[in-house]
């Protein structure tokens, strides 16, 4: 494809990508399903640059003063690709493929709009503005480095499986397939991959011998410290990547017991559990929660959130959120605790987990539950930066997801309310 083409199709692409309810990877994936002139260096360079576009959408809208896709598209492909303004301007030429001719008036907004950054911090920082307080509230003096980091594209990271190897043997099967690690500098089972590569191509994923996980998702599962004969609860088991890592901890004694509310999600569970030799797992139904209460040593609830720690990985889920959706997601957070809470056993562990930078999902959630719930206390615990009450890790300090994890202890002899 022709320069012209790519940024037509990217300037199609985004309108998409800001509106439509499947993941902007998965719209590019399908794009290129659709569109099969499009070679590989060509998709990747589309997505690459969409990705790059949504991640720094705020800034250059405001740039703007508004949100034409291929007035978007003309200037970041100036600002984040170092294009001359004159030669991204050319490409509209009316050709075959290729956008129209721009008018003067739209010339001279883009000539404006890359010599004048925008002035307010939300919109210099690609964050919508309603959001920003509430992530300051969490956050605090580090708001504007990690916003900044979260404008960065995510590193690839993989999970050594301890049942079946180990850092050093996991390390030497990838690079027979040519593909390079490093071994993470806090997260013990964390390998970080070099460049991009197909994981699920190669022969040590096939043997179970790693899993894709981010980093902060592994140090959030060691942080949960499950053990060997306990009996554990994913309460948001998803696709079961935390519950994995998990029974690895356990070493595959015990029970860990997975659940979601939408059952679909778990589908690919029994195969994953099968390759990575995990044997403990039972998957519970949600009629059959209250015959679990007072029985578990562990629950963990890895709850559905805003997303927005893992804005460099699905940045256009920033951009979709809305009021009415938070507050929705903050009410079913509660909600969850709520169920998950009469599950323990005395002196039980409950950890609540979210991908968010936000104050609303994080120490506000946590804070209401304890003024509701007499019976519980945090239970400080160790993590990749020390011994905390509350754990947040994020791109600045260990260049991971933004997550957060809170362990809460089931006062022994207390109701839990």
């Amino acid at each position: 494809m022709r320069p012209a083409a790519r940024l037509q199709t990217i300037a199609e692409l985004l309108p998409l990508a800001l509106t439509e309810r499947q993941p902007a990877d998965r719209l590019v994936q399908q794009w290129g399903r659709q569109n099969r002139y499009a070679g590989s260096k060509d998709r990747r360079d589309i997505s690459d640059r969409l990705f790059a576009i949504l991640r720094h959408y705020g800034n250059l809208t405001a740039r703007l003063g508004g949100n034409t896709p291929l007035l978007v598209s003309m200037l970041a492909t100036h600002l984040l690709t170092d294009v001359p303004l004159d030669e991204v301007m050319a490409l509209a030429d009316g050709s075959q493929y290729a956008p129209k001719p721009i008018s003067e008036a739209d010339a001279k907004t883009l000539t404006h709009a890359a010599a004048t950054p925008p002035s307010q911090r939300a919109d210099k920082l690609s964050v919508p503005a309603w959001l920003f307080d509430d992530i300051e509230a969490q956050m605090g003096d580090e708001t504007e480095a990690v916003l900044a980091a979260m404008q960065d594209r995510a590193p690839l990271d993989v999970r050594v499986n301890l049942l079946r190897s180990d850092r050093i043997t996991a390390q030497a099967a990838l690079l027979e397939d040519n593909i390079e690690t490093a071994p993470h500098p806090k997260v013990k089972t964390a390998l970080r991959v070099s460049g991009t590569a197909q994981i699920t191509m190669s022969r040590a994923y096939k043997d179970g011998l790693v899993e894709v996980q981010d980093a902060g998702a592994q140090a959030v599962a060691q942080i949960c410290a499950a053990r060997p004969f306990e009996t554990v609860m994913d309460f948001c088991a998803g696709a079961g990547g935390k519950a994995l890592a998990m029974a690895a901890q356990m070493q595959n004694k015990g029970r860990l017991l997975v659940h979601d509310a939408i059952a679909s999600r778990m589908r690919h569970l029994p195969e994953r559990a099968m390759r990575a030799g995990v044997e403990i797992i039972e998957t519970v139904a949600p009629h059959d929660l209250r015959e679990l209460e007072g029985q578990c040593d562990l629950v963990v609830t890895d709850v559905p959130c805003s997303g927005t720690g893992r804005w460099r990985r699905a940045p256009e889920t920033k951009w979709r959120l809305n009021a009415e959706g938070l507050a929705n997601l903050c009410e079913l957070q509660a909600r969850i605790l709520r169920q998950a809470a009469p599950l323990l056993r005395p002196a039980g562990r409950l950890a609540y987990i979210t991908c968010s930078l936000l104050s609303s999902e994080n120490n506000r959630q946590i804070d209401k539950f304890l003024e509701e719930n007499q019976g519980f206390e945090i239970l400080p615990s160790d993590g990749p930066s020390g011994h905390h009450a509350r754990h947040m890790l994020h791109p600045r300090n260990w260049d991971t997801d933004g997550l957060y994890l809170v362990l809460l202890q089931r006062r022994a002899g207390g109701d839990g309310a």
